[in-house]
């Protein structure tokens, strides 16, 4: 997994992405990507390899690189959010699916 910084508005997993978003996550394979096609502002960065389990963590005191991580892990779709609580009611709207 990657933290990345885009340099311009392209598409992630069907999904029109913005450098105003900060910070994503993506998977290496996406993030080599999107660097030979110069759409990056600067270097992906390496995320550690052990993510830790988020199941059992509050979401309100996580960061949002580390939400980013938990969507990522768990297929979480964000149809285009990208502030904190819109991420949070994601995850919390994805989980209730599963579990139902």
């Amino acid at each position: 997994m990657k933290s990345i910084k885009l340099a311009q508005p392209t598409t992630i997993k069907d999904e029109l992405r913005h450098p105003i978003e900060g910070s994503l996550i993506v998977s290496d394979d996406e993030a080599t990507r999107l660097k030979d096609n110069n759409l990056l502002d600067g270097e992906p960065e390496d995320l550690p390899e052990e993510a830790s389990d988020f199941a059992d963590e509050d979401l309100d005191g996580m960061s949002v690189t580390d939400l980013h991580l938990l969507v990522t892990k768990e297929g979480v779709p964000l149809n285009g959010a990208s502030k904190k609580a819109d991420i949070i009611a994601a995850i919390e709207k994805h989980r209730a699916e599963q579990a139902a």
